[in-house]
């Protein structure tokens, strides 16, 4: 069995954005789903706030626009979400999540992002046994519908406590992460591992001493080829 722990994102790392992540998909969904008669208003927001959070502008504040433009959503709307991004997981990819599960590694997701979203869409893939913890944020839903969220991780470095709280040791740790938010945690493992589907991931980190996979099973060869 493998001592080590990999630590995932899940948006653009686990999940391809491919252009959109979980959370810019379910407010267009919001935007173009007739049954949810959504406001002029919070049309124009969704569509700043889209392309906003996809430049990296927005933060932490991101969150403050996404919830107050889904509240009241029928949950009804994540799993027609879910079923959208499960899609995006190729089998293939799946099929390594399964066997680095099956090897030992301890697999941890910390997110930004919506635990509501990242649950439906691991189970629709037939991946929610291979993931042992997962900590993100959580709406808060009453009569089946949105009326609030409970926020654990807003910022980069909230992935760090998390980490602390489980007492995790870096020198077992495999990060691996694709954006701003994942930065402080690729600093701190013994392992970083950059998604980099694109190659821009590459240049912009050049300075960096990162591991840079195009694809989930490159995670895989490259942990064999370390024999870690």
């Amino acid at each position: 069995m493998k001592n080590y722990s990999i630590i995932w994102d899940f948006d653009g790392t686990i999940l391809p954005c491919d252009p959109y992540d979980s959370e810019q998909t379910l407010l267009l969904y919001k935007l173009n789903a007739p049954q949810e008669k959504t406001s002029i208003i919070k049309r124009i927001v969704a569509k700043a706030v889209i392309y906003a959070d996809k430049k990296e502008w927005l933060a932490g504040s991101f969150k403050k626009y996404y919830l107050w433009i889904l509240k009241g959503t029928h949950i009804e709307a994540l799993d027609r979400v879910a079923e959208i991004l499960a899609k995006k997981i190729s089998s293939t990819d799946c099929q390594t999540f399964r066997r680095l599960y099956e090897q030992g590694y301890h697999m941890i997701v910390l997110s930004c992002g919506t635990l509501d979203m990242i649950e439906r869409t691991l189970k629709l893939a037939d991946l929610q046994g291979c993931f042992n913890i997962i900590e993100t944020n959580r709406f808060n839903i009453i009569n089946n519908r949105i009326t609030g969220m409970e926020f654990y991780m807003l910022t980069p470095e909230d992935k760090l406590e998390v980490i602390n709280c489980l007492e995790i040791s870096a020198e077992h740790a495999i990060a691996v992460g694709d954006g701003y938010t994942d930065l402080p945690l690729l600093e701190w493992a013994s392992i970083p591992v950059m998604m980099d589907r694109t190659g821009k991931k590459k240049q912009k980190h050049s300075g960096k001493d990162y591991f840079f996979i195009s694809s989930i099973p490159e995670l895989a060869e490259l942990l064999a080829t370390h024999d870690l």
